[in-house]
């Protein structure tokens, strides 16, 4: 098989691609090992003592669910049909089964315990630990245990911060290296499209990506940015729309959506550009990865702790994903599944990977794709892995409903899609989203299963839009048409100002309603890799090369290779 850590080189040019690659490979390589955590479903536990309980402690334990371990001197077992009161234990003595219970725990700090389908440990968050120095026999395998006589009480609480700080930091302990380290892979290989800044009166602040994905004019798409938190300076709305990376952007349309909506509820537009109203999200009841992990804790709050899709890591999978449940309302025939979420730097590391294959007939590649039609690029996208799909459990089995166009890597992104629940029966609906191996990262989903309100929606265009060189660029960005406002230098940008509408009494959202697509730019030179090109021919041989690198540089960490 390939070598995919050293091949490439030769098809990167000169000597400060090849440092380039080097350094990019080994922060891979950091970024690989950072997530193994998650891939071996590492939860944590903390130990909740209670030395000498007083009578109303001991009363006050809730049952429901609990498994009681008893620990005398020797000898442990389990205790059922208990009864508690505020002199007495009273219960059933039964033999433990073949869970170890006699485990070392620290008392004072974290304790792991493993949260996986082959080997669920989770029963550990359910037992209390009654450690005594006496207890009465009443027959029948009763016994009788005086509050006087329980030395300790151990109670096995979940830790949350621990086990969420693992995810992020992935055992390394280097969370803010790696984060750095992925900001080095941005400005050596990012491949993504303009950027959006919002001006706030002092400065300008990192607002998210526009048509990320549209990489050709085939796939010139219209996105809806929600601005969150975007304010008017004076009467005006300020956008800077900048190009920072080594590509050229064609922008079509730039105009903003003020949505005046009703107190109470926010709103979302989808792909289509329809506004959802949201008014009472339902978290999933359960989350589980496609190898059958929870990761409910990750995914039921918009908190940054993202799920990264690599639960599959150790096995043959080359896509990932999750299965959410959710308790539907009766006689509810749709409903609206919110996610944050955004693309990985993984995804830009295996695009670069796959880009260098063709080495210096990479802008004859581009150029070819460039001439392919719409509908051919957005399948080929879509048998790759890339956008996340969505699909709904029905009576005979998983059918696509849908799926959310890709976000960009450089910030967590709200979207929405109406799904159709016409055909689910019952008050469960379950929902699997899929995408190739560690291609996003999903850091919260809900779904709403109210109806639309009315909203008020306002469209402005910009009554300013000069570029950096002082240039008036409006009349390129007002309407979807074949006038291009083209950014084709790393430092071009754009200030867009748009004039605050009059609006009632209600909430406002600001949306960036844009259209357009950009051409990559790389440096290349050298024999491309025909072979290895006609492979990608193939449904599902990216997330298969994401699998394939992503374990060939756990190996080479792991084996201690340069």
């Amino acid at each position: 098989m390939m070598n995919f850590f050293r091949n490439p080189v030769s098809r990167i040019a000169g000597p400060v691609a090849l440092r380039k690659y080097r350094l990019t490979r080994w922060i891979a390589v950091l970024l690989a090992v950072v997530t193994l955590n998650v891939t071996q479903g590492c939860y944590y536990f903390k130990v909740n003592t209670r030395h000498k309980p007083q009578p109303e402690e001991v009363s006050g334990l809730d049952q429901s669910g609990k498994d009681f371990i008893v620990h005398f001197n020797e000898r442990t077992f389990r205790l059922i049909d208990v009864e508690l009161n505020n002199q007495t234990v009273f219960g059933e003595m039964e033999e433990l089964d073949s869970r170890i219970y006699n485990i070392k725990v620290k008392p004072t700090g974290p304790n792991r315990y493993i949260k996986k389908a082959s080997n669920n440990q989770s029963y550990i968050l359910n037992e209390v630990h009654l450690y005594i120095d006496e207890y009465a026999d009443l027959g029948n395998d009763r016994i009788s245990v005086p509050v006087s006589a329980i030395e300790k009480i151990e109670i096995y609480d979940k830790d949350t911060a621990t086990t969420t700080g693992t995810w992020i930091l992935g055992g390394l302990g280097v969370a803010a290296g790696i984060y750095l380290a992925m900001a080095i892979i941005v400005l050596i290989f990012k491949e993504s499209c303009p950027f959006i800044y919002m001006y706030d009166g002092e400065s300008y602040r990192f607002a998210g990506e526009i048509f990320s994905g549209a990489i050709q004019p085939g796939l010139e798409r219209f996105d809806y940015l929600r601005l969150n938190g975007f304010k008017p300076v004076g009467d005006n709305y300020i956008l800077k729309v900048t190009n920072e990376i080594k590509e050229i952007q064609h922008i079509n349309l730039a105009q903003l959506k003020v949505v005046e909506h009703p107190e109470g509820t926010e709103v979302l537009m989808d792909k289509y550009g329809k506004i959802h109203t949201i008014t009472d999200p339902v978290p999933a009841s359960g989350i589980q990865t496609l190898a059958g992990t929870d990761v409910s804790e990750m995914v039921n709050k918009a908190d940054d702790i993202a799920y990264p899709f690599n639960a599959t890591a150790g096995t043959t999978h080359t896509m990932d994903g999750v299965i959410l449940q959710f308790d539907k309302p009766a006689d509810c025939n749709r409903g609206k599944l919110i996610i944050r979420a955004k693309n990985s730097l993984w995804l830009e590391h295996v695009t670069a990977e796959f880009h260098s294959i063709f080495g210096g007939k990479y802008e004859k590649f581009s150029k070819r794709q460039s001439e392919r039609p719409a509908d051919f690029l957005r399948q080929m996208m879509f048998n790759q892995g890339i956008p996340l799909s969505v699909s709904v459990e029905k009576d005979a089995g998983w059918a696509p409903s849908d799926y959310y166009e890709i976000a960009g890597p450089m910030a967590f992104r709200d979207d929405v899609l109406e799904i159709d629940l016409s055909e689910i029966k019952g008050e469960t609906v379950r929902i699997k989203m899929e995408s190739g191996f560690m291609f996003w990262e999903l850091d919260y989903a809900a779904m709403d299963f109210t109806a639309d309100q009315p909203v008020t929606v306002t469209t402005v265009s910009a009554q300013e839009a000069t570029d950096e060189n002082g240039l008036d660029i409006s009349t390129l960005i007002r309407t979807d048409d074949n006038s291009y406002y083209v950014q084709p230098e790393i430092g071009n940008e754009a200030i867009l100002t748009f004039p605050v509408p009059k609006y009632g009494s209600g909430n406002q959202t600001v949306f960036l309603e844009s259209k357009g697509y950009y051409h990559i730019l790389r440096e290349q030179e050298g024999r491309p890799d025909i072979q290895m090109a006609k492979t990608f021919r193939t449904p599902g041989r990216m997330q298969q090369f994401s699998r394939e690198i992503y374990d060939r540089l756990v190996a080479r960490f792991e084996n201690g290779e340069n």
